[in-house]
């Protein structure tokens, strides 16, 4: 028995979906724009989590080009069914509105199949399979349509079973079985400050639902708390017949206000009342600390320091690309992690040489290696913090002015020899297609020579400083304080925001130029 603290899965992991397979649990969680898609983790006791693969790995399966940015993979479910694992994906596009896709595999890391489009229009698909062999595809607003048993088509017509208690946005429909009963779960609400989880059962999956009398179930009604924005919540039970609820939510700087590690995965007790309802938390409130017997040893759950050095054959599933990878832009050598300056619009919607993982922590420290071995002026490589098109920023080496300096930029802090051919340390922030150089400074090394960038985000002041180093032990200070507000995606300024700020690694080259490289051989993530 160890005490644990929420979140469960700190960072950009919203609308989590669970399965026990024997005495192993399998999880997985948005993805969105980024790719490799639809994350799978693995967990033998409910606390302890390790990625172990994408469900969407391959251009074929599921293409994320021109995808504007918070489209692309909504709410997963997973389910295990007759020796396979099968995922369901809502691929948001916008034409129609969202097209519901089907991946089976043998193994939950996978290789996954490719797609079987089911259904369109409605958001947040689930699988349920009951006890008589059918199955059945809960999405949308509380709406079931039974699923052949191959999951190669759906039966029939759907019927919409339950619409929730009146809330808004109702989505998110997951379905257990217990003692007879079908409980239908929905979130409402929408999924922000007045987001929570409903409920309803009948003793046919057709209906008719009698709410239950306590809803919502779960549900947080005071800011002041933890733990916010609770809902999207879908239940496991476990070897030892406990039950559990994942749930995504946010942790806020300050009462009702930003969010900066987005929508997290937390994880609830659940309590069965001797009526055949249950009980979310304490008392339907979201509980910052839990009891798990299943955890021996709690100590090394949360990942404060992580550190990758790119000597596999593969990359960490942790790391996600921007849309797909620029065609032949990277390669893994027993070296480290090899990236071509190949060009690209990096507030495009296309393909992009942008690597990124998840802010884990509310301060921390990034930190890469580089050999930079550049072709052509304008080349650069180096670290990102990364929202989306609309918002991110590039701290690099980079060699020389080129191509780029024609634009119209805001330099508001310029060493001198701005057109010097050598190597430059530059800092552009990009908000709104608008680029603005925040500092440049020439950096007396030859080409292949090994940079150190670091970027430092403090928990308190919630700004980034930045610093480089030519020997990885002194670090050198940019000279620049800036604030990480314009990275929250609270700040999003069109359509909706669902994902959060990351941190990571790019290259980038000049149209029409010869093609140099970077060799990234170390990158270290310190929470802090």
């Amino acid at each position: 028995m160890s005490v644990i603290y929420n979140p469960i899965l700190p960072g950009d992991h919203p609308d989590p979906s669970i399965v026990r397979v024997g005495s192993d649990y399998y999880m997985v969680t948005s993805t969105f724009q980024f790719f490799p898609g639809v994350l799978v983790l693995h967990s033998k006791d409910l606390a302890h989590w390790e990625p172990i693969g994408h469900v969407v790995t391959r251009k074929s399966q599921l293409d994320l080009t021109g995808l504007p940015d918070s489209f692309g993979v909504f709410a997963p479910d997973i389910s295990y069914y007759d020796g396979k694992f099968w995922v369901v994906v809502p691929y948001y596009h916008g034409q129609p509105r969202c097209t519901n896709l089907l991946f089976v595999a043998d193994r939950p890391e996978g290789p996954y199949s490719e797609a079987t489009v089911l259904n369109h229009h409605f958001i947040d698909p689930s699988i349920f399979n009951d006890d008589d062999g059918k199955r059945y595809l809960a999405f949308g607003g509380g709406w079931i349509h039974e699923l052949a048993e191959d999951g190669s088509r759906l039966i029939g017509d759907a019927k919409q079973v339950w619409p929730g208690t009146g809330g808004s946005a109702p989505e998110a429909p997951h379905i257990v079985k217990r003692n007879g009963w079908y409980y239908l779960m929905l979130a409402e609400g929408g999924t922000f400050f007045e987001h929570m989880e409903t409920l309803a059962r009948s003793s046919s999956i057709w209906g008719p639902y009698e709410p239950c009398p306590h809803n919502p179930v779960m549900m947080q009604v005071n800011p002041e708390k933890k733990i916010q924005k609770a809902g999207h919540g879908k239940l496991v039970e476990d070897v030892n017949g406990d039950w559990w609820m994942f749930h995504l939510g946010g942790r806020p700087l300050t009462p009702g206000g930003f969010c900066p590690l987005g929508r997290e995965t937390f994880l609830q007790p659940v309590q069965w009342t001797k009526d055949d309802w249950f009980v979310v938390g304490e008392k339907g409130i979201p509980m910052d600390e839990i009891q798990m017997p299943l955890v021996e040893n709690a100590q090394d759950i949360e990942q404060v320091i992580v550190e990758d050095h790119f000597t596999g054959t593969e990359l960490s599933p942790e790391w996600e690309w921007v849309r797909h990878p620029v065609e032949g832009g990277f390669d893994l050598l027993q070296e480290g992690l090899q990236i071509a300056c190949k060009p690209f619009i990096p507030f495009g919607l296309e393909s992009t040489l942008i690597l990124t993982r998840r802010w884990r922590h509310f301060g921390f420290e990034a930190t890469t290696k580089i050999l930079f071995n550049p072709e052509s002026l304008g080349e650069e490589a180096g670290i990102t913090l990364y929202r989306d098109s609309d918002a991110f920023l590039f701290f690099s080496i980079r060699r020389g002015i080129g191509q780029t300096s024609g634009q119209a930029f805001d330099v508001t802090k310029l060493h001198e020899n701005q057109e010097h051919d050598g190597f430059y340390i530059e800092l552009d922030q990009y908000v709104n297609v608008g680029k603005k150089i925040l500092a440049r400074i020439v950096l007396p090394i030859e080409s292949g020579d090994p940079v150190w960038l670091r970027a430092k985000l403090d928990e308190k002041s919630q700004n980034f400083t930045f610093y480089y180093s030519v020997d990885g032990t002194v670090f050198t200070s940019m000279g620049i304080e800036l604030s990480a507000e314009f990275l929250y995606p609270e700040h999003y300024t069109r359509f909706l925001c669902f994902t959060a700020p990351r941190v990571g690694i790019y290259a980038k080259g000049v149209y029409g130029e010869p093609e140099g490289s970077a060799l990234f051989q170390a990158f270290v993530y310190r929470g802090m």
